[in-house]
């Protein structure tokens, strides 16, 4: 007798190969028989009208520190995500040197947007080498498997000391020591190593990330000793990633050499190369350029994929989080209504008249983080450039959902736009700045990307943009929106949507032992109500430690999701198992 059953479901395996209907057994937390099961089982899924498919592996994620103060692992979890990989960007906790703990708080809130209050009350620090920190992970048990790069930055401050953070040049006895840690990190179960040089990545207070201007003797350091241990890849954001084109005057030139870096990367470790490339305002064609650089070093034998998102790049504005008038007293004198009772109150006409006439608070403003007083000053100047967004969610907005295009329209100016939408109702209304992946208009080239068979589904941030984003939800949404609801291009097979969240990451990282369902493999696994999948608007919510924001964005359609055999969400809610562990890499 099987543990359990899933009956006549149409089984997308993450092969890429055609859906078929069968019916999926699952013994000791394995997949024992794929095709027509006669056997009997303790529990039977009538999948009939649904979609099997593996559990979706999250590439890039930064659950560094809240691996270590929760097990649910939000917002992924709520999408269909069994196996979760953090410690991405260069960026994270481990390996620990005591005496910059304060640095690297702010190095991580300056970068990810995770409040320094959330780190500190929520992490006790008791590490100190990468094994240390993969340890401490080990003993903790989650809805998901989670896994861990090694991060350049932080290894480089425990090596290097204030010189990492003077950005000196690494020397040949540091690189030694670099090498000697990144080898005992992947002895320990690390499934790579992240670096970053990106120029926009700064701390909270301003300063540049150790390891930006690394030379490639460092890096090269560092992969060759991911690569001697025989697994592991590299996950690397080139300068310029984002905008760097526009504050550097990065060229092409500049843009290519990072790809020979890349290249240099995964000549030394032998290993995988993975980079982020968005879609750039100064350079729109930019990501498509990288794309045939990584073609060629794929023909010449270099495995480098290009990462991306499946949805274009921003962030999103809502009553609850981040949005042009916080900072007015009018406002603040509500602001600790809530959601729905600050919405009533802001359409008061003397209240709204008051809020749209006045300044931002100078004191109020200057109590804020860095990001948030940045985003707060872009706003100011790029309102018209907003979506207004509803449901059901379209991330491919026609040019009459912007701001400039309803202002005019209503007879309005901007500004009071803004506030009547996001004050209407019961406050939840969304506005999305799409500058990345978006400069066309439309999103056909982001469908021939994902289309590539190099290049891969990423980029969901999960733990990171804490109150901007919640692009965790990019799994369901890449399923509905680019296999059933795209209305305004070529839509993308759904067996090569599945295979990109699942079967290609697996291989990526070398986790041969999920990814696909077939026999022998772990049975993680969704059963989705393909149809009826959808995602809800992001909403704020105080659960983090410190009583932290963070958005979060529930999904309807997953009628369950098994980690390791065991089920873990039923009919869109948890179950209360915590079935996952740590993956430690090449074990």
């Amino acid at each position: 007798m099987h543990d359990l059953l899933i009956r006549g479901g149409s089984v997308i395996d993450g092969t890429g190969a055609p859906a078929r209907t069968a019916d999926v057994a699952v013994q000791d937390g394995r997949i024992v028989e794929v095709g027509k099961v006669n056997a009997p089982a303790r529990e039977t899924i009538d999948a009939d009208g649904a979609l099997v498919t593996p559990g979706f592996i999250d590439v890039h994620t930064h659950y560094d520190g809240q691996f270590l103060w929760d097990d649910k692992i939000d917002p992924s979890f709520s999408h269909g995500v069994t196996t979760a990989i953090a410690g991405n960007c260069g960026v994270g906790f481990a390996p620990l040197r005591a005496e910059y703990r304060q640095e690297l708080i702010e190095l991580m809130e300056g970068v990810e947007d995770i409040p320094g209050v959330v780190i500190e009350d929520g992490l006790d620090w008791n590490w100190r080498s990468f094994p240390d920190y993969l340890d401490r992970l080990e003993e903790r048990r989650y809805t998901m498997d989670v896994a861990c790069h090694i991060p350049h930055s932080p290894l480089r401050v425990a090596v290097m000391g204030e010189r990492a953070f003077r950005h000196e040049n690494a020397t040949a006895e540091d690189i030694a020591e670099m090498g000697r840690q990144v080898r005992e990190a992947m002895k320990a179960g690390a499934v790579g190593v992240s670096a970053a040089r990106i120029l926009e990545h700064v701390s909270s207070k301003g300063a540049a990330v150790p390891g930006t201007f690394a030379l490639d003797d460092e890096l090269v350091g560092l992969a060759e000793a991911m690569g001697a241990g025989g697994h592991g890849t590299f996950q690397m954001v080139p300068l310029g990633a984002i905008g760097g084109m526009v504050t550097a005057g990065i060229g092409r030139d500049a843009r290519l050499e990072e790809h020979h870096r890349l290249a240099r990367i995964a000549k030394a470790s032998g290993r995988p190369v993975t980079f982020l490339v968005l879609q750039m305002p100064a350079d729109p064609d930019d990501w498509m350029m990288m794309l045939s650089e990584s073609e060629r070093q794929a023909r010449e034998g270099l495995r480098i994929h290009p990462q991306i998102a499946s949805r274009p790049g921003g962030f999103m504005l809502t009553l609850g989080s981040n949005h042009p008038f916080r900072f007015k007293p009018s406002y603040a004198a509500i602001a600790h209504l809530q959601l729905a009772d600050r919405a009533a109150a802001m359409r008061d006409p003397q209240r709204r008249a008051a809020i749209l006439a006045e300044s931002d608070d100078p004191a109020e403003a200057a109590r804020t983080r860095k990001p948030e007083q940045m985003l707060m000053g872009y706003l100011e100047s790029h309102l018209g450039g907003l979506y207004a967004m509803s449901l059901p969610l379209d991330f491919e907005p026609t040019e009459d959902c912007k701001v400039e295009k309803l202002a005019a329209r209503a007879g309005k100016s901007q500004a009071a736009f803004v506030y009547d939408h996001l004050s209407a109702g019961d406050g939840t209304n969304l506005l999305a700045e799409l500058s990345l992946g978006y400069l066309d208009g439309n999103l056909d080239r982001m469908r021939d990307l994902l289309d590539h068979p190099l290049v891969i589904s990423g980029l969901g941030d999960g733990g990171a943009h804490l109150a901007l984003i919640c692009d965790a939800s990019m799994t369901t949404s890449q399923l509905t929106f680019w296999g059933r609801d795209r209305s305004r291009g070529p839509k993308l097979a759904l067996e090569r949507i599945v295979a990109k969240m699942t079967g290609n990451n697996a291989d990526l990282y070398g986790f041969n032992d999920r990814g696909v369902i077939a026999a022998g493999r772990r049975a993680d696994i969704n059963v989705i109500d393909f149809d009826n999948l959808s995602l809800e608007l992001p909403r704020i919510v105080n659960d983090l430690p410190a009583g932290g924001p963070r958005m979060l964005q529930k999904s309807r359609g997953y009628l369950a999701t098994l980690v390791n055999g065991t089920m873990t969400r039923r009919n869109d809610s948890e179950t209360g198992t915590r079935p996952g562990r740590l993956v430690r890499a090449g074990r």
